[in-house]
């Protein structure tokens, strides 16, 4: 082995470095260290960076694919619901007006030996049926009923608008409405709108012929926008089909479904714009009904609602009358 040299006091001296300091102060061994320590030069490369951040792009893309699905979802519900919640209560409404139809005066019965009963209205030498003469039609319809007023029963219009198309819709769409209005005082005044002192108020013993008068002023039930009912709003502004009738011959028994035929101008059915007195055989007994609005039985009401966010809703049903007596006019139910 080498011995280290001594120094002049007989000590060892201590070993040279064998690596000489490098100019700026640091050995030449020790380029690869940093001034605070070993440096680890370990890190991302481009492509792993790459790799990250395309992953990052994928689950922000499937994050965003099932939140959007989430508040459409949410938003379908929602419109849902706003559409059954418009729908339901008010075919409650309407089941309730046409189950409690009546005729707005007594009917007089044919006499044996008279070729036609006394009329309801001397002037129109016709009954008074529940409904209105001429007013029974497709998307429209007047007709009477008893709403627990006094003075008489009801005049009740249920009506759709002529469809307009909204900014943005690929609809045409109307707007359903049922208003009632009701009968004028008795004994007359002036205390609504429409009725006077001289108006005639509703009949209160069998043996009248004068029929009610009612207000003009009336208040709406029900409202419901956005029917559509049918693909042809695609094209025009036609309006919509609401209303089915079926009808029975109280005289001669003879029941006939979807009464009435084609709509004529306006909507109305044109066999429902006469109402004369009954056919009557050689002993005055009634045979046939010459007056189809007092032969209704059972009405069909179909209502689609397009609401934005959702598919259209439908609510379809049909109405029956109570019995055939239950549209007899009576002042105590009003």
């Amino acid at each position: 082995m080498r011995a280290h040299p001594m120094d002049e006091r007989g000590a060892a001296a201590p070993a040279a470095d064998p690596v000489p300091p490098r100019a700026g102060g640091w050995p030449a061994g020790r380029a690869g260290r940093g001034r605070f320590g070993d440096r680890d030069e370990d890190g991302l490369t481009l492509v792993e960076l790459l790799v990250a951040f395309t992953a990052l792009i994928v689950l922000l893309t499937i994050l965003s694919t099932a939140l959007t699905a989430y508040l459409n979802a949410g938003t379908n519900v929602i419109s849902s619901y706003q559409a059954t919640d418009q729908l339901l209560p008010s075919s409650i409404i309407i089941q309730r007006l046409i189950r409690s139809q009546v005729e707005p005066a007594p009917t007089p019965t044919a006499t044996p030996g008279v070729s036609t009963p006394p009329s309801c209205s001397t002037a129109a030498k016709i009954p008074c049926p529940a409904f209105l003469k001429g007013s029974v039609g497709t998307y429209s319809t007047t007709f009477y009923a008893n709403i627990g007023d006094t003075n008489g029963p009801g005049k009740i219009v249920m009506a759709a608008t002529t469809p307009v198309k909204a900014a943005g819709s690929k609809f045409y769409s109307s707007v359903f409405t049922v208003t009632q209005y009701p009968a004028c005082p008795n004994p007359p005044s002036n205390a609504l709108p429409g009725c006077t002192a001289s108006t005639p108020a509703c009949p209160f013993v069998v043996t009248s012929t004068v029929p009610c008068s009612w207000s003009t002023s009336g208040k709406v039930l029900v409202t419901i926008s956005g029917v559509v009912n049918g693909q042809t709003y695609l094209t025009n502004n036609t309006p919509p089909t609401i209303f089915s009738y079926n009808t029975l011959d109280p005289y001669s028994s003879a029941y006939t479904a979807g009464a009435g035929g084609a709509a004529g101008g306006g909507g109305i059915l044109p066999a429902f714009n006469a109402c004369t007195a009954p056919t009557l055989d050689v002993n005055g007994n009634p045979t046939s009904s010459n007056c189809p609005p007092d032969m209704i039985q059972s009405v069909g009401i179909d209502l689609q609602v397009d609401v934005q966010g959702t598919p259209i809703q439908e609510n379809a049903f049909v109405v029956y009358r109570l019995s055939s007596a239950s549209y007899l006019y009576s002042p105590l139910v009003g």
